[in-house]
């Protein structure tokens, strides 16, 4: 008996609705701190940073376990659970982003650089590095999970996406304000979107 795929608009929704809650509560916590969004790339220091620090964390942390508890509910196999997170992760992302936008004004552009991830330590870079990213993951999440369960992953595609993985990874812990490591960031994002798409 075929199991029925993944509900691609249920996750969508999901991922929306997270999105802006997440930018609701990343506006809250900086204002109650005294820390504006987007001003802790230019201040990452001091009591007002660290009183944000630790809730920072926790907030990354609880974003993280729903993105794969509802990828792996939403999943009946590997391949589909990942694909469920990779869509949710993605669209969140670039969720997050528009919502901050459109309540703060922030970002203004897309090169205004922002305080990324902080686990497990700072990444860094402009607004474009992880929206493209995000946008890699929603496509590339969303073939997986229209893909027929009967196909085989393909290992060398699963190689090349975790190379481009490293070099994205790299590329964001290692930038920091104004400098961001393109040569690391550009090869890394075309090998990680075409083993997504390839795998």
């Amino acid at each position: 008996m075929r199991r029925a795929a993944p509900n691609v608009a249920a996750l969508a929704f999901y991922a929306v609705a997270m999105g802006l809650l997440e930018a609701v509560v990343v506006i809250y916590l900086r204002r109650l701190t005294g820390v504006g969004v987007g001003s802790v790339v230019t201040a990452p220091s001091g009591a007002a940073w660290e009183a944000v620090r630790s809730l920072e964390l926790a907030r990354e942390t609880a974003t993280l376990v729903m993105i794969a508890s509802v990828g792996w509910l939403a999943g009946r196999s590997v391949r589909t659970r990942f694909g469920a997170v990779a869509f949710v992760f993605g669209l969140w992302d670039l969720g997050y982003y528009a919502f901050l936008a459109l309540a703060t004004g922030w970002p203004a552009g897309l090169l205004d650089w922002d305080l990324l991830f902080l686990i497990p330590t700072p990444w860094w870079g402009p607004v474009v590095a992880p929206m493209a990213v995000a946008a890699a993951l929603v496509v590339g999440g969303w073939r997986q999970l229209r893909v027929s369960p009967r196909s085989r992953v393909r290992a060398w595609a699963v190689a090349v996406a975790a190379l481009g993985g490293a070099l994205l990874l790299v590329a964001f812990l290692v930038s920091y304000p104004p400098h961001f490591r393109w040569a690391w960031f550009v090869p890394g994002l075309v090998l990680f979107a075409a083993g997504l798409l390839e795998a």
